[in-house]
């Protein structure tokens, strides 16, 4: 799966995409965006190389596919 790059808001340096994980809480926050296969939230989890900021965010559309 293609991942979208991502720049760190802290430094600006590209992040590194590290893991794809469920967010179950925020299945629970928002159950309309809980994917059906995994039963949470599909999110892409970012760390900077720079500074070393973690960011997470929504995964792509169609990226459980």
């Amino acid at each position: 799966m293609a991942t979208r790059g991502l720049r760190c808001p802290a430094c600006g340096h590209d992040m590194n995409h590290h893991a794809d994980k469920v967010d179950y809480a925020a299945a629970l926050d928002n159950p309309a965006a809980a994917d059906a296969a995994f039963g949470g939230v599909l999110e892409e989890v970012f760390t900077c190389p720079n500074c070393g900021k973690i960011e997470m965010r929504p995964a792509a559309e169609g990226a459980s596919a």
